[in-house]
């Protein structure tokens, strides 16, 4: 992965001028796990990683790129590491622990359990990422 994700380095940059609270925020995760990917050594054993759910984590990112960012499709290769990342080897959530979305929900982290007040409502939308986060739902 660290090498899948190198070339992406050029979409790691400071984002202080966002004015968009939410962008901003996911920007600074983003970076954060790029680091944590491309900098930590990882230690311990081997996981199997579930292909199935693998394969069906990254149609549901190309759903939302088609959608939302059909042009964009290196920033949906990056999106794509960084949340196979996340889910299936840091087992973090997917959106930044203290996130507020417009509607007010968030992400938090109570005693190494992390939980999302939107995703009970979000999960069921067609292609969901939050069926695949690894936050508890409220």
């Amino acid at each position: 992965m660290k090498k899948e994700i190198e070339p992406y380095r050029t979409l790691v940059k400071p984002v202080n001028n966002l004015e968009d609270k939410l962008q901003r925020t996911m920007s600074f995760y983003n970076q954060d796990n790029f680091k944590r990917l491309t900098e930590t050594t990882l230690s311990g054993k081997d996981e199997e990683i579930d292909t199935i759910k693998l394969k069906a984590l990254e149609e549901s990112i190309d759903h939302y790129f088609a959608l939302y960012a059909p042009e964009n499709t290196e920033f949906k290769e990056f999106i794509k590491i960084i949340s196979i990342y996340l889910t299936f080897i840091e087992k973090r959530p997917l959106h930044a622990p203290g996130i507020i979305f417009s509607g007010g929900d968030t992400v938090y982290e109570n005693r190494g359990i992390y939980y999302c007040t939107g995703k009970k409502q979000f999960k069921n939308e067609d292609h969901s990422l939050c069926n695949f986060c690894v936050c508890r739902e409220i």
